[in-house]
């Protein structure tokens, strides 16, 4: 093959792309991407979903120890306490129960208290404790051997109350997050078509039974939920004393 026969060959070979095409590859890639972007985010969430689930777990699992170590009796709650105690005027006396829990579980502002679902500046305890019925025995505890409905009495979940949050994601009066969120006088677990609720989640949020499993809820279900230890009740007709 003579030179000028190989320099041909060569040239043929070596040819780059034309705009017209690599136009093309890019529009071929940005399709690709815009179908994968939406599976993705799916799976993001559902993987934010299922950690969640699994701190709700570990929360139930520190309640049980706290329990043990207390005569059955669960962490009590009352009113509005910060974490650390001297952060503001709003902490009330006393110790709010995510302190009281601290030797048994973490500290109120650690990771294990967020939901990974909630905005990531909104430094805020997404988790709260079941108060109703307890307030509607006249107490702010419980025994864990007073709940009778034990895989569906709600124990945890979820906060997903716009009113019971701290500004600037909630409406309430304090300027710094509540370390005791409980349900006593204000429902905790709220649905979108509720006054100021939210999903937490694409497809609800994530409740804890008594007995320590987690399931995911879009509404509140009457047969599968109640805030009674006792009785199947929605929360409005568990009445504090």
């Amino acid at each position: 093959m003579g030179r000028d026969q190989r320099n041909a060959f060569v040239t043929g070979n070596t040819r780059g792309f034309s705009l017209i095409e690599l136009l093309v590859v890019i529009g071929i890639i940005a399709l690709l991407i815009s179908f994968l972007m939406p599976a993705l985010r799916l799976s993001r969430q559902r993987a934010q979903q299922v950690q969640c689930a699994s701190q709700l777990r570990q929360l139930h699992a520190a309640l049980v120890m706290y329990a043990n170590a207390n005569k059955g009796w669960l962490p009590t709650w009352s009113g509005w306490h910060t974490y650390p105690d001297e952060a503001n005027g709003d902490d009330e006396a006393g110790l709010g129960w995510t302190e009281q829990l601290t030797p048994h579980f973490v500290r109120p502002d650690s990771p294990a208290y967020r939901c990974p679902s909630f905005p990531a500046e909104q430094k805020a305890i997404n988790y709260f404790l079941s108060g109703r019925w307890s307030a509607s025995q006249g107490r702010h505890s419980m025994k864990l051997t007073d709940v009778k409905m034990t895989s569906r009495f709600v124990l945890s979940g979820d906060m997903t109350n716009i009113a019971l949050y701290a500004p600037p994601f909630g409406r309430c009066d304090h300027a710094i997050d509540d370390c005791d969120k409980d349900d006593a006088m204000l429902p905790s677990l709220a649905f979108p078509f509720q006054q100021d609720g939210f999903w937490m989640h694409r497809a609800g949020n994530n409740v804890l039974f008594d007995d320590g499993h987690v399931a995911l809820f879009c509404c509140f279900d009457p047969s599968a939920m109640t805030y009674s230890a006792t009785e199947m009740k929605p929360w409005a007709d568990v009445r504090p004393k």
